[in-house]
């Protein structure tokens, strides 16, 4: 089961949320408030910051697009021609490029 540190407002949660809805995980949601500083939330992310998965398989994992390419990487294959990245090098780094505007563009407006 995958667990999913989050803040209901914050967009790169926000950003997980979607990625797990259209992969049909339903994650064991836990809101974390970040400005707490809760020490057992320090400890699996260092930075503080939301999102933090948890999977089964896995110690934490923090950050959008690093949630994102290991959702695709360990789940994507079954979704066929609905996975996240293309398989062509060009499209996937594309894909990177878009994502990290997506992801950065929030916090700089």
């Amino acid at each position: 089961m995958i667990t999913l540190y989050h803040h209901p407002f914050c967009p790169h949660s926000r950003f997980i949320r979607l990625i797990l809805g259209e992969m049909g995980i339903e994650p064991r949601l836990v809101e974390e408030k970040p400005w707490d500083r809760r020490r057992e939330f320090l400890l699996m992310a260092p930075e503080g910051l939301t999102p933090v998965m948890i999977d089964d398989e896995t110690a934490s994992l923090s950050g959008a697009e690093v949630i994102a390419e290991y959702l695709d990487e360990t789940r994507g294959l079954g979704l066929g021609d609905r996975r996240l990245m293309p398989q062509d090098p060009l499209a996937r780094a594309e894909t990177r490029r878009l994502t990290h505007w997506f992801n950065a563009n929030p916090f700089n407006e």
